[in-house]
């Protein structure tokens, strides 16, 4: 070094606000200036020919000594942030800024230090938990701080190296499904770092970092590219926090969101979707494949009587039987199709090689309280049939274990036609209503949809717009039947019968369009229209009956039973129209017992302590216990017409009889549905029935013929039978 040099570097290194230092290539320190008291709290003079390196905190040390070496390599701009170990026993935060001298007599380096104000933003970013890491384009990290390295799994000591080099696996979750990574080709593709290096669009990622320790966190990475300002060199910069607790909680949302809680399987709403995804690559296979092989169904499956076993076990062992079903589910078809291999796996889109050749892929879901659904992709159509037989015999099995009772399923299987272009809400509608047809002809069995349950379909559809349209423009009409006391042949009441006509003008059989009303959520709007104008009529009559208003029954279907402001709703018609409550009667189906138990319990309290008739339709035909009959505020009960007999020692007539007897037990008055022939009558009255309804006595009728034949006060029934016991 020539002396002018010398003399201008010892001035700078004297006058230097900073700490500037002069390293031989043993990085011994040769030249040191500035306020060395301010920075290490010792002179100058006694800091030259010392190692560098003792000058630095001791838990920095390892970091800076590679550092260093990647430095005197040339593989970067030397500008860490670090802790001097000052004398006084404190650590003092600098940012360092370097050169390589080049000389004859080797390398030497010139460090300028610059103090930091308050806490250093490494020492920030550990008390925070935010890790930093530095890379340049050839995957090299040149600085990380402690935080990153726990993140990492590494335990005190700081990343360096080769991103591929890390002890780490990274699971990357670009669709919510998380796929384990291992090996260095892949982990190069797959580590953040990487994929901001790589593509430009990146700015944030958040992935699964199995870390050296073996503890898998979530971490979210935030990265910018920038260059080193001293060279140009490109490289990128990412802020690491853990999100662990945060993604778990998401997670769960989702799965809250998509998954129904007791039994772990998709929501209607999320199955419609996963099973749209499935139909939409089944068309694209069947294009891509000559002759179209690839087929597309949707089962809809149901528990056969599913009401009786929530009532005869209770809620919550029902509720076992269906969490344990979905579980047993998931080991539906041990041999091709199966639907996964655990409950976790439930609902998932699953494949299984067939015997038959080709794969299988399902979606299971659960749709409603005991309905569930598959969508089904397939090669064959027998296997639709043995998913389906399957889905039965896992009912069988999970009934037996549990709840130690034979329980049966009904399955409708709807097939995707190419002509026809079904969307999977029509297949599932469709295959519902092949469901309900199934169950409507013996239960437990499975039904396909043909081309005549297809036609059947499509004039349920017609009659649900010709239904609509009625209830729109207010044509739904109403008959009324009489209801007699036989041994007067006076007429009591009557029973209020909903009519549809159809766009012809002709009556449509009730058991047509009924069902269409039901499947179409459209009965508590029918019940409406049938309730307001028979209060209606009966407002009318007040005053000019003499025997005093009939008791005129209405059929509520177990929506309007179960309708929040059921006992608002009537009272306030019947208030409106000056209609004492006595001369309402409520039929409830036998069948709905069970579940209006508690829905509309108090409903039917009220009406019962208003004086409201309250009647128990077909009884006899449903699945109602002594218990329900006893404990709800009923007061009549109307005998199915199944039980009438002319056969005095045939089992109908025992059961008949016993109907009576219980009936009259409970102080309930008796309704004989259906009589039809002398012979019934007389046997019901032997029985000491109250009241009897039925074609032998009077057909239904218009309101208006109703009104005029109970004006007139002519008996329906004018001979007295006597009985044995007089």
């Amino acid at each position: 070094m020539r002396q002018g040099s010398d003399l201008v570097a010892a001035e700078v290194l004297v006058n230097a606000p900073d700490l500037v230092v002069c390293l031989d290539s043993d990085l011994l320190i040769e030249a040191i200036g500035g306020d060395t008291e301010a920075f290490l709290g010792l002179a100058s003079q006694e800091l030259l020919g010392r190692s560098a390196i003792e000058l630095i905190h001791n838990e920095d040390q390892e970091r800076v000594i590679a550092n260093m070496k990647r430095f005197a390599d040339g593989q970067e701009t030397y500008r860490p942030e670090l802790r001097l170990a000052h004398a006084g026993g404190y650590s003092v935060v600098v940012e360092v800024v370097g050169r390589r001298v080049r000389r004859r007599d080797g390398t030497h380096y010139l460090l300028v230090a610059r103090r930091q104000l308050g806490l250093g933003v490494r020492q920030v970013a550990d008390d925070v938990g935010i890790g930093i890491l530095r890379c340049d384009p050839f995957w090299e990290i040149h600085e990380s701080n402690a935080a990153a390295s726990l993140l990492h799994g590494y335990a005190g000591e700081e990343l360096f190296g080769r991103i591929q080099d890390l002890s780490v696996r990274v699971l990357v979750e670009p669709d919510g499904d998380s796929t384990a990574v291992s090996g260095l080709e892949t982990a190069v593709q797959l580590h953040p770092a990487l994929r901001y290096l790589e593509d430009a669009g990146v700015s944030s990622l958040v992935a699964t970092i199995v870390g050296r320790d073996g503890v898998s966190r979530v971490i979210s990475f935030d990265g910018r590219r920038v260059q080193y300002r001293e060279d140009g060199t490109p490289g990128i910069i990412m802020l690491l926090r853990d999100v662990t607790e945060l993604h778990q909680m998401q997670q769960e949302l989702y799965r809250r969101s998509t998954r129904d809680d007791l039994t772990g399987l998709l929501k209607r709403s999320t199955f419609i979707q996963a099973a749209e995804s499935l139909l939409k690559a089944t068309v694209q296979q069947s294009g891509e494949q000559s002759g179209g092989s690839s087929l597309f169904g949707v089962l809809f499956c149901d528990i056969d009587r599913f009401k009786s076993i929530n009532e005869r076990h209770g809620h919550g062992e029902a509720d076992r039987f269906l969490a344990q079903l979905s579980a047993d589910l998931a080991q539906l078809g041990t041999g091709p199709a199966q639907l996964g291999t655990g409950p976790a796996q439930l609902g998932t889109n699953t494949e299984a090689s067939q015997s038959t050749g080709g794969t299988t892929s399902v979606h299971l879901g659960r749709i409603g309280g005991d309905e569930f659904a598959l969508a089904v992709q397939c090669n064959n159509r027998a296997e639709f049939d043995r998913l389906a037989a399957g889905f039965r015999a896992s009912v069988q099995r999970t009934a037996l274990a549990t709840l130690h009772v034979l329980v049966t399923a009904s399955v409708g299987v709807s097939e995707f036609d190419p002509e026809v272009g079904q969307t999977v809400e029509e297949l599932l509608d469709e295959a519902g209503a092949v469901l309900r047809v199934a169950k409507g002809t013996g239960r437990d069995r499975i039904l396909h949809c043909d081309t005549s349950l297809r036609s059947v379909r499509i004039e349920q559809k017609r009659l649900e717009g010709v239904l609509r349209a009625a209830l729109r423009t207010g044509r739904i009409e109403y008959a009324l039947q009489p209801v007699v006391d036989p041994y007067t042949g006076q007429i009591s009441g009557a029973e209020a019968l909903a009519r549809l006509r159809d766009d012809n003008g002709s009556l449509v059989p009730a058991a047509k369009w009924i069902e269409v009303a039901v499947s179409a959520g459209l009965s508590n709007a029918v019940d409406a229209a049938v309730v307001e104008p028979v209060i209606k009529l009966l407002g009318s009559l007040v005053g000019r009956c003499p025997r005093g208003l009939p008791v005129i029954g209405v059929n509520l279907s177990d929506t309007s039973l179960a309708r929040p402001d059921l006992a608002e709703w009537i009272f306030s018609l019947l208030e409106r129209h000056q209609v004492d409550p006595v001369a309402f009667l409520v039929e409830v189906p036998e069948l709905v017992l069970p579940v209006i138990r508690e829905r509309a319990a108090e409903a039917l309290r009220q009406f019962r302590e208003k004086g409201l008739w309250l009647a128990v339709d077909d009884f006899g035909s449903g699945y109602a216990s002594f218990n329900e009959v006893r404990d709800l505020p009923l007061n009549t009960l109307k005998i199915d017409r199944s039980f009438l007999t002319e056969q005095r020692d045939s089992a109908d007539y025992i059961i008949l009889r016993t109907a009576l007897e219980m009936t009259h037990a409970l102080g309930c008055r008796s309704v004989a549905e259906g009589v039809e022939t002398q012979a019934e009558l007389e046997i019901v009255m032997d029985l000491k029935v109250n009241y009897v309804q039925g074609y032998l006595l009077a057909r239904p009728m218009p309101p208006d013929d109703f009104v005029r034949l109970l004006l007139s006060d002519r008996p329906l029934a004018p001979q007295r039978i006597e009985h044995e016991d007089g």
